[in-house]
């Protein structure tokens, strides 16, 4: 990787204390004006835009970076966007961090938050998070306290992911449902009529990729016999009964059932996605990125598509919501243009753009955007929003913190489940393992497990 200068001539940051550009928000109709530096440099802005399985999303996020850029003086050879999948992240971002040239910004999950905050490598963007509570209607609380250490935020929101398990319902209605099933023992029902291989019913994700998507459809399972990765106090409490339930059910589709894909073991996290947007499968549980491609590229199949919490148990029906934040690094020679570029798309009137200009990728984290006319002219946008408000992180009654997320960087339960699926483990043998491994982390990073 290119080692870059850091050393320039002039900083943006005395650029930007002269004078020129160091407007901050202002509370106007255009309240997130982005600072201006006119200074030669010889460095680059370097962004990593992951994608948001969604071409129209990534367009429009390349599009103001690059409309940004040139507002900020910046030559074309000066901006640098890397396109790095999101499963490449915690590989590439250690490289990155290793030789001191980590992106200047890049999107960052939950748990990838709390680690790089923990390793103290962002940057103290305290005063972007001030400015975007000035919008009005202020941005969502709930997803604020993840950024913060100190009394001061090393990360700004950047949009909600509500979970939700894609459902076809032509298929379901065909099979004498007239609903989506809200517990798991009535969508194996209702999936068994409707599986036909090659064609299976559940495109559940099972592979080791780092990222979110394997956890979510394990912890659905997990959740909804009353289980929990920890409790309130942060103590892990994986091994229980319930767990091992989730397991067994897990097991059961897999291997008795046969409703679920057997190459699942192997997806990376694109991987329910294109399987149900070729139509391989009835049901996958992912983000809204699904739905909004539809919208864009396969309007049949989004109309016969419905969007439902997972299915929930004796531990009753948990709504899942996930937070993307950007972030800036502390290793970038140039803070405040890095700092300029995300205020620049948090600009409301940007922000707007591509929230509503992505078909849903995401539900905006200002709330006073969702009276925008956008979000009721679909049926579907409803659950998403409603999931959007009640919704509960990964963590539930605990904190997302270093250690949590270091366990869903390294698909730990993945990992975990697989050997009961590929390797004949008993699921309550696999959990108690898995639970020993979680402690292990947790200590690891000097947190009370």
């Amino acid at each position: 990787m290119e080692q870059r200068d850091r050393t320039p001539e002039v900083t943006r940051r005395t650029i930007l204390k002269s004078g020129a550009g160091a407007a901050a928000f202002a509370v106007t109709a255009n309240i997130l004006t982005p600072r201006r530096t006119l200074a030669a440099r010889d460095q680059k802005l370097v962004v990593w835009q992951q994608p948001n399985f969604n071409p129209t999303a990534d367009k429009i996020l390349e599009d103001q970076t690059r409309a940004f850029a040139k507002q900020a003086g910046l030559k074309d050879a000066e901006l640098q966007i890397l396109k790095v999948p999101g499963g490449e992240i915690p590989t590439k971002m250690a490289a990155a961090l290793e030789v001191g040239a980590p992106p200047d910004v890049t999107r960052l999950e939950e748990g990838y938050v709390a680690r790089m905050r923990a390793q103290k490598a962002l940057l103290d963007i305290t005063d972007v998070m001030a400015e975007m509570s000035k919008v009005p209607g202020g941005v969502n609380a709930s997803v604020v306290s993840l950024t913060e250490e100190g009394g001061r935020n090393y990360a700004v929101p950047m949009g909600l992911n509500p979970v939700v398990m894609h459902a076809r319902m032509d298929l379901l209605e065909q099979a004498g449902y007239g609903t989506f099933p809200e517990t798991w023992e009535k969508f194996v029902e209702a999936s068994l009529k409707i599986n036909k291989p090659p064609f299976y019913a559940y495109g559940m994700a099972l592979g080791t990729s780092p990222g979110n998507d394997s956890t979510e459809d394990i912890m659905a399972t997990v959740w909804a016999h009353g289980g929990n990765l920890i409790d309130k106090q942060n103590h892990v409490v994986f091994n229980s009964p319930a767990t091992v339930k989730g397991y067994q059910l897990i097991k059961d589709m897999y291997l008795k059932h046969q409703i679920i894909p057997k190459g699942t073991l192997s997806w990376d996290n694109s991987g329910n996605n294109k399987a149900y947007q070729s139509k391989q499968v009835a049901f996958v549980y992912n983000p809204p990125s699904i739905y909004s491609y539809l919208l864009q590229e396969d309007k049949e199949l989004a109309a016969k598509t419905g969007l439902f919490p997972a299915p929930g148990g004796p531990g009753g029906r948990v709504k899942r919501v996930y937070c993307d934040y950007y972030g800036v690094f502390k290793a970038s020679p140039y803070p405040d243009i890095a700092k300029g570029l995300v205020r620049h798309l948090m600009d409301p009137k940007n922000y707007n753009e591509f929230i509503t200009g992505t078909a849903s990728r995401y539900l905006p984290v200002y709330p006073k955007l969702l009276d925008d006319p956008f979000w009721s002219s679909k049926p579907g946008f409803a659950g998403l929003v409603q999931i959007g408000r009640e919704g509960e992180t990964i963590a539930r009654a605990g904190t997302i913190t270093a250690a949590l997320g270091e366990i869903v960087a390294q698909s730990l339960l993945a990992k975990s489940v697989q050997t009961v699926l590929a390797n004949n483990v008993d699921p309550a043998e696999a959990v108690a393992k898995a639970h020993a491994e979680i402690v292990a982390v947790y200590k690891r990073f000097n947190e009370p497990a």
